[in-house]
């Protein structure tokens, strides 16, 4: 893959988190900044908005943004997935509990109240053994959501698949799993040379190969982009295609295309002109990636430790960088991270 490095972009940290790592961030259409909190960290609540003057506040109904108790539906378990609409909803996909009976959901805060509004609970026979629902686009055209699960990728093999929800009739369907598109390559993941690596309670090491798990749709809701953590291709498909129910696997496959090359990388955003904003985890860097190549638009070891999720908002894109990779889960036990974290924003160019 070819590099061309432009000017970096400047920047900006927003809010910074001393103790929680923030997930995934989005941005509302007037300007409304949220964030959910990574289940590996201390925060009480799941879901946050960040304030204007950097402050980090709940949002959303109290008991609906903590654990769930004693069995109830009502609660989020973990969360990373987060969206908010056109239609003043902000969506969080709750990634459930196996071990303790606690169905994934997708549910749906009015921006307005903060009340909850629309809950999908996820049923078994649409998900697999070791599910792991990562992230997920809302397609207001067609009513639609897309999930991308990319299953346990510490605990092989893997069986990464599209979940997609009817959000007017709740039908939900898993498709294409296993498909060649979400696989990653047969090589780990580095981070300045840093080997990605799970130490078992065996004391056995594994260094995981990421399947599916970037996902993002146009302004347009025409079509859906996705690509695998632990390789270098961006693909996307026609949302309306993937909304409609009649179509089996062996016809979604043939609407599958390539778009373009990426680096490894956690979230990516579609913004305009086909450009496809994506974080470089490999290289603390942001790439702006198109089918006629990638240029690397802002690189920082110090501010992008492990760029995650991404957001874009009148000609801004927002970042967390959350140093996913210094997690005892993801270092070999041990603990090296260096907080804060952060979340931030540069300017775009046209």
């Amino acid at each position: 893959m070819n590099f061309t490095m432009l000017a970096q972009a400047q920047l900006e940290t927003i809010a910074t988190f001393p103790e929680s790592r923030p997930g995934n961030i989005t941005v509302s259409t007037d300007g409304r900044i949220f964030v959910t909190m990574s289940a590996l960290s201390a925060s009480k609540y799941m879901v946050k908005e960040i304030l204007p003057n950097g402050e980090a506040i709940p949002f959303g109904d109290k008991e609906w943004i903590v654990k769930p108790e004693n069995g109830s539906l009502k609660g989020i378990n973990s969360t990373i997935g987060i969206q908010a609409d056109a239609n003043g909803i902000l969506w969080v996909l709750d990634m459930g509990n196996v071990k303790q009976n606690q169905v994934p959901k997708l549910v749906g805060f009015d921006l307005v109240t903060g009340n909850v509004t629309k809950v999908f609970p996820i049923p078994n026979t649409v998900l697999s053994t070791k599910p792991f629902l990562q992230d997920f686009v809302i397609d207001v055209k067609n009513n639609t959501a897309v999930i991308a699960d990319m299953t346990d990728a510490l605990n092989p093999p893997v069986a990464p698949a599209f979940v997609v929800i009817n959000l007017e009739t709740g039908y939900i369907r898993r498709v294409l799993e296993g498909n060649a598109s979400f696989l990653p390559a047969d090589e780990p993941v580095k981070i300045h040379g840093r080997l990605v690596s799970n130490k078992r309670n065996d004391g056995t090491t594994i260094q995981p190969r990421y399947p599916l798990n970037p996902i993002s749709i146009d302004d347009e809701n025409n079509y859906i982009y996705y690509g695998a953590m632990g390789n270098t291709k961006i693909y996307r498909i026609p949302s309306a295609v993937l909304a409609d129910e009649s179509k089996q696997d062996i016809d979604l496959n043939k609407y599958i295309e390539f778009y373009s090359n990426k680096p490894k990388s956690d979230g990516f955003k579609v913004g305009a002109n086909g450009k496809v904003y994506v974080t470089d985890v490999e290289n603390s860097a942001i790439v702006e990636s198109t089918p006629a190549g990638m240029k690397t638009i802002a690189q920082s070891k110090k501010d992008l430790s492990w760029p995650d999720g991404v957001a874009i908002h009148r000609n801004y894109l927002y970042i967390v960088a959350n140093q996913l990779h210094n997690l005892p889960l993801l270092n070999e036990g041990k603990d090296a991270s260096k907080p804060p974290y952060l979340v931030l924003k540069m300017k775009l160019q046209d």
